[in-house]
């Protein structure tokens, strides 16, 4: 019997403590404080939207070429002494590795290669717009753009090259506040990768050729000749691989198109986000001052008792 009437004020006490009409009273009389903080909110989220202008993304999705046979000449199809089968090896089948497609993408990404992009298109003018003449297409006066910050803000801000692990699809994408330069700049970068390596791929024919040539001027013996020639031949095909397809590198599966919608939030939106963001906050606020008035007053009564019991 005992423990019964002991758990009943404890249970009561504890439903006391558990009281919600003070806090439900609060919020009602603070109703209007509740709808200030939405406005307020309301009106910092307008304030942001109006300042932070729109973001368009846009993205072409290729697929990296794989040359197994480059230059259509394969050594162990072709052979000659063992020697010999070895060196026709380091000329022609030197140019592909295991991981060449993860090469590729490195050298997509490379500081190189987004400097020559730069360069080439001379996108400087446009993270500089105050400083370019249109219609000179020159610098205004002696200024000179930051070439170092350009790929900074170019690599970590607009340019993203992403990869799906399961098709191995890459998409080159670009992020602008006008919708027509993301999709340009997309189709631009492959366009600009496949020429890069097409001309280095040319470059590096042209040296073999050379170092070919000069060891044949040098040799007499008819099975090192052969071998030179087989050698040159396919030297010859990988520059003719290389002229005659556009998509050396980079095959285009889907070219960027122009995007119709921002991939950030509306202004509309973001005000309601505001609103709903300032009326939590204030609720919150509310609720909390509650609770602490409630301990305050607890505190007090309890020193009172305490008082009075001495």
């Amino acid at each position: 019997m005992n423990d019964i009437t002991q758990t009943v004020p404890m249970q009561n006490t504890a439903a006391h403590e558990l009281d919600l009409m003070p806090f439900v009273t609060a919020l009602i009389k603070a109703r209007w404080t509740l709808l200030a903080g939405a406005l307020l909110g309301a009106c910092l989220a307008a304030w942001l939207a109006l300042n932070t202008p729109y973001s368009y993304v846009s993205g072409a999705k290729v697929s990296v070429v794989d040359i197994e046979d480059p230059g259509g000449v394969s050594p162990d199809d072709r052979r000659a002494s063992e020697v010999l089968t070895l060196v026709e090896h380091g000329f022609v089948m030197g140019t592909t590795r295991d991981n060449y497609n993860e090469v590729m993408l490195e050298r997509l990404r490379s500081r190189s290669f987004t400097m020559h992009f730069l360069d080439t298109h001379n996108i400087y003018r446009f993270f500089y717009p105050q400083h370019w003449s249109d219609e000179k297409q020159a610098w205004i006066g002696d200024f000179l753009p930051d070439r170092g910050q350009s790929y900074t803000r170019f690599r970590d801000e607009i340019r993203m090259i992403t990869v799906d692990e399961e098709t191995d699809i890459v998409t080159v994408a670009m992020r602008w506040p006008e919708p027509t330069l993301p999709r340009d700049w997309a189709n631009l970068y492959v366009e600009t990768f496949n020429e890069y390596m097409r001309n280095r791929t040319r470059r590096e024919v042209e040296a073999k050729q050379q170092f070919l040539e000069e060891k044949l001027r040098q040799s007499d013996v008819v099975e090192i000749q052969k071998s030179i020639y087989r050698l040159i031949e396919a030297q010859t095909a990988i520059m003719m691989l290389a002229n005659a397809r556009d998509e050396y590198v980079l095959e285009i599966i889907d070219p960027a198109a122009r995007p119709y919608r921002s991939v950030n939030l509306s202004r509309k939106k973001k005000v309601v986000v505001g609103a709903v963001v300032g009326f939590l906050l204030a609720t919150f606020t509310v609720l909390a001052l509650t609770l602490l008035l409630q301990l305050w007053n607890s505190l007090q009564r309890a020193r009172r008792s305490s008082n009075a019991a001495v």
